[in-house]
């Protein structure tokens, strides 16, 4: 399911140390529906790390999303679906390392968003 999700060009690595605030930037990634995706997307999240917890934000209209981080570097996977009726969310990473991660967010229409950061 999450193999539908496509990482479009371009996509903002932003580094950091553990003790550091740093904003994930995300970028659509493709609809697991198959709706045209070639107009204008607004990415309705915020996404930041913080000491082990990447926290998301969102004005939108969404009940629950699924989060996936991966470390890229070992291959260590971190899952969560999240309610996000009340427009937060969260996810644990405490015991990640340095190296790059990738950050997915599906929602619960489908849509896919994606983002890295690089802890040092």
């Amino acid at each position: 399911m999450l193999a539908a999700c496509l990482f479009a060009m371009g996509n903002t690595c932003v580094m950091a140390s553990d003790d550091d605030e740093i904003s994930i930037p995300l970028i659509t990634g493709g609809g697991l529906n198959g709706d045209d995706m070639r107009g204008t997307i607004i990415v309705p999240f915020i996404t930041y790390y913080q000491g082990g917890t990447i926290y998301i934000s969102t004005s939108a209209e969404f009940t629950s999303i699924s989060i996936t981080v991966t470390n890229e570097s070992t291959g260590q996977a971190w899952d969560s679906s999240t309610d996000i009726s009340d427009g937060m969310g969260e996810i644990s990473i405490a015991n990640g390392c340095t190296g790059s991660y990738t950050v997915e967010i599906i929602t619960e229409y489908g849509e896919c968003f994606v983002g890295s950061f690089r802890l040092q």
